[in-house]
């Protein structure tokens, strides 16, 4: 079920003990966690511009610093905002080490100017960078994409591993796919361990059968029409999409 659609301050929706959506931010969702430790940390950084806005929301929940700054792959709509709140949050910048060159994560090849210093690299393996925060990486979207887990919490921060639309939850596009036969083994890999909520990159949050969600996605053949047809013959879907991309819910 999504959250209540009540903010708690404009723009701040609370979703769990320890989790907050930021909405009206241009590109892809953007979480606030407070871990079992006390540490703060964003999930994705929306798009480049994104920054003023999110800093914005922080403030007006009283938080001047976040501990990181999790992206969850390199696209520009989920990490173009993030060097911009590095510098203003101090916060350490964590991303998977396939999307690293350099030590930078760049946002989008075409927008070398998002490109954003990363602080933690994550290996190719699951590990903890934080304390009651679980790193597992989940290639295919991107090489470095990587999904972020909350055991105590149960939540489940998928990025593009799947989006969620109204009642279910669907693939991304192959176009946007660095290697979609990958992200489909991420996906059915994923899914057959998912629990309770999840914080997806897109689409609203889901608290309590969001790892059903997940399986009965995994379930269903992807589909073999072509991609275009697909956002011929879901307009709603697509638009929704396209409204969330630019900071309106």
């Amino acid at each position: 079920m999504p959250p209540s659609s009540e903010a708690v301050v404009p723009g701040v929706h609370h979703v769990m003990d320890g989790v907050w959506w930021f909405s009206g931010v241009r590109g892809a969702n953007v979480y606030l966690v407070r871990l079992p430790s006390g540490a703060q940390v964003l999930v994705d950084a929306g798009m480049p511009g994104a920054a003023p806005v999110i800093i914005s929301r922080l403030q007006a929940l009283g938080i001047a610093h976040v501990d990181a700054i999790l992206l969850t792959h390199r696209h520009v709509d989920h990490a173009g905002g993030a060097a911009r709140l590095r510098e203003a949050l101090g916060a350490r910048v964590v991303a998977g080490a396939g999307d690293v060159v350099d030590g930078s994560v760049r946002a989008d090849r075409r927008t070398p100017a998002a490109s954003c210093p990363v602080d933690v690299i994550l290996p190719l393996e699951e590990c903890e960078p934080l304390p009651g925060l679980l790193a597992i990486p989940a290639p295919g979207h991107t090489a470095g994409s990587t999904v972020y887990v909350m055991p105590a919490l149960d939540l489940w921060c998928v990025g593009d591993v799947a989006l969620h639309s109204g009642d279910r939850m669907s693939r991304p596009l192959p176009l946007a796919n660095e290697d979609t036969p990958r992200q489909e083994r991420t996906l059915q890999s994923i899914a057959a361990r998912c629990g309770m909520n999840g914080a997806p990159g897109h689409g609203d949050p889901v608290v309590g059968g969001f790892g059903d969600l997940m399986r009965v996605l995994a379930a269903r053949p992807p589909a073999r029409s072509p991609w275009w047809l697909r956002v011929v013959m879901n307009p709603r879907a697509i638009a929704r999409f396209v409204r969330r991309q630019a900071g309106r819910r």
